[in-house]
Formats: structure tokens, sequence, C-alpha cells
């Protein structure tokens, strides 16, 4: 049988197993896809005014639109605050879906609720301040309690956008003239 490689570990009958999840996921699927790109990328481009096109790099689906709500922009799309809502919304309800299926414990389909708050920082500026997720799921079987409760315990650090926005990402920007 021999020592197991390095990335495996051996399971209690004697077999290789990867010893990290990303690993399990390529072991099980053949692949490194993961629920989003390492690098996604996201072009905007600017319809009048406020509203923008929105474009993203290699997707199947169509452009969306956004924009700023009356009186500054025409409310043709969300606007920024509702676009990070969905974004953190998004991701937490996946992940949580993806933790949960993982475990064998069927409670969907679930329904996500996001109130985005804003305020004023030191500086006069609007930001937002907090948002608050609230995920509803079906009923849960008393056999599949601990398994759920195990998920919801730990499914929001496995989140990679809601995870970033709580540790602060970094924001590099630039502005080029054409």
């Amino acid at each position: 049988m021999g020592p197991p490689r390095a990335g495996l570990m051996r399971n209690t009958t004697g077999e290789s197993s990867p010893a990290n999840r990303l690993d399990w996921f390529k072991y099980r699927h053949g692949t490194s896809e993961r629920m989003s790109s390492p690098d996604d990328r996201t072009d905007l481009t600017q319809v009048q005014s406020y509203e923008f096109n929105v474009g993203f790099a290699d997707a199947s689906f169509p452009a969306i639109t956004v924009d700023e709500p009356p009186p500054v922009g025409q409310g043709r799309g969300p606007n920024p605050v509702q676009t990070l809502a969905m974004a953190v919304g998004h991701c937490m309800s996946s992940t949580l879906v993806n933790t949960l299926e993982r475990a064998h414990v069927r409670v969907t389909p679930i329904r996500t609720t996001v109130r985005a708050t804003v305020g004023v920082n030191d500086k006069g500026r609007r930001r937002v301040r907090h948002l608050e997720v609230e995920i509803v799921t079906q009923p849960v079987e008393e056999a599949d309690r601990s398994r759920f409760d195990h998920c919801v315990e730990i499914f929001a650090d496995f989140c990679t956008v809601s995870g970033a926005v709580r540790e602060g990402i970094p924001i590099d920007h630039r502005v080029n003239p054409g």
C-alpha cells in the first residue's frame, strides 16, 4: 500500500482520498471547477446618465442593466446597494445549499432576504453600514437536525463574497483617458 502521496490521506479502509476540499472536488468530479471562477471579469458600459449595461466574461447569459433610482437615474435596474445585497445574498444562499447538499440534508427550496442599511461615515460619505441576511429553509427532518445545525454553523465561512465583505477587500482603481 505504501505511504499516501502528497495531498492525499488514507481513510479508515486504507484508500487514498484528497486532504482538502478543492482536491476532494477534483477527485470526485474530475475537475477543478468551483461555484465561482477564480478571476471573474465584469464589464460595465454606460448607456446614458447613470444607466449601465453589465456584461460578464465568458457568460452564457445576456448582460443586465443597473441604474440609480430617480431623481438621479431612471431606476431601470438595481442600484449599487441592491447589487451588493444581491451578491452577498446569492453567495450565502448558494453556499448554504452546497453545504447542505454535501451533508445530504434536503431543505430546499430556500428563500433569502437581505436588508441593507445605508448611513453616513465620519467624513459625511454615504456607506452601506450593515447587511442583514435571513435565509428561510423548508422544515428539517429530525434525523437531519444535527447535520443541518452543523451546516448552518460553518457555511458562511465558505462564502466567497460575504467573506470578502466581512474581511474588507482591497480595491485598486485607475481612470484612463481613451
